[in-house]
């Protein structure tokens, strides 16, 4: 089995945020969880980090024994022959553009979410990993949830009958230093928005990867909690779905002190109810059925971001197999333009239609 090697583009800022332990240091930010995965993952190997700023890759590259493979410009990194995939971790806006030099440099793109902020930048990345024959996975972990593959498992085989009524809720708590620090976490121009494109990314792409597409939504969104925030805290929306089913979307980052996501689908034999992050199946309740879900099994390890190292694991799959991801870079996309939909409607106070055109 021939290894893979990664690099990693957009390191963090270094113990701005500590989510886990690596001998006496301590990890910080989506990337060193990348990094972990890749080199836990049979076959797989982070050999060079990029980042613009010189001492945060320094550091990142002295905790993952990366010697002096660093660099302050990604580009030279893509230069490389050694390298055969990029795992992209930096401002969502940035996203696009670094995964079409990559895929110009033959490199394949593992992408955090969002795939980009418009569906302009994104629609240019697919079409240039598709030109260039190169693997786009889009970092989207919750579909990798034991639980949500149960129910999308029950909903493809007919056990919850058609969905009626399904609201995806995204509840959670940032404080006004989670913005401050940061110099585009929260700006429209590289985060995209704000609890939606965040924070509630996650849960809508569930929600219509469980439910389906959405044909119209209707939607407000306010800045309420935070006070120098340009985009927004809030947001609320009705939705009808192209199955014809009604629902809701919620997004917050002032919920404190934290409630996770929650899916809510009411169907036509019964209801399923998930909560947190990763999902807990906490309601199953079936009509005239005794089918009842092994909760034991549907459990997850017990670690940050666990989710991540499948995502990664079915990255290298596709590589290797040559085969599509399981969120391409054209299912990466969904949620974008849901979203992408829902700021339009709250701007113009109007009912908007998908597919945005």
């Amino acid at each position: 089995m021939r290894e893979i090697r990664f690099g990693i583009i957009g390191v963090g800022v270094p113990n701005q945020v500590s989510v886990g332990p690596i001998g006496a240091d301590l990890y910080s930010g989506i990337a060193e969880w990348h990094a972990r995965y890749i080199n836990e993952t049979p076959g797989c190997k982070v050999v060079a980090a990029a980042s613009r700023t010189e001492a945060h890759v320094r550091l990142f590259a002295q905790k993952f024994n990366l010697g002096d493979n660093w660099y302050t410009d990604y580009r030279k990194m893509l230069e490389r022959d050694d390298i055969d995939a990029v795992s992209i971790c930096t401002p969502s806006g940035l996203h696009a553009q670094i995964g079409i030099d990559a895929a110009r440099a033959g490199k394949h793109v593992l992408v955090e979410k969002p795939i980009d902020v418009t569906l302009e930048k994104a629609d240019a990345l697919i079409e240039e990993c598709e030109r260039a024959d190169i693997k786009l996975a889009v970092v989207m972990p919750l579909r990798f949830s034991k639980v949500v593959r149960f129910i999308k498992r029950s909903l493809d085989e007919g056990y919850l009958g058609k969905p009626l009524l399904a609201n995806a809720f995204c509840r959670r708590y940032r404080t006004e230093a989670y913005y401050a620090e940061s110099d585009w976490r929260g700006t429209w121009a590289l985060d995209g928005g704000g609890a939606c494109m965040n924070q509630g990314i996650h849960v809508i792409d569930t929600f219509i990867y469980l439910v389906g597409g959405v044909k119209r939504i209707h939607a407000r969104i306010g800045t309420l909690g935070h006070k120098a925030l340009e985009v927004e805290d809030v947001a609320v929306a009705d939705v009808e779905l192209e199955s014809g089913a009604l629902g809701m979307i919620e997004c917050t980052t002032c919920a404190y002190p934290d409630f996770g996501d929650s899916i809510h689908i009411y169907a036509e034999k019964g209801t399923v109810i998930t909560d947190g992050t990763p999902p807990r199946l906490t309601t199953w309740e079936l009509i005239d059925s005794d089918i009842k879900p092994n909760l034991e099994e549907l459990e997850e390890r017990k670690e940050p971001f666990t989710l991540h190292r499948q995502v990664i694991a079915d990255f290298v799959d596709a590589i290797r197999n040559d085969r599509e991801p399981t969120v391409s870079g054209r299912e990466g996309r969904k949620a974008v333009e849901v979203i992408l939909a829902l700021y339009k409607s709250a701007r113009e106070g109007k009912e908007v239609e998908l597919p945005l055109r």
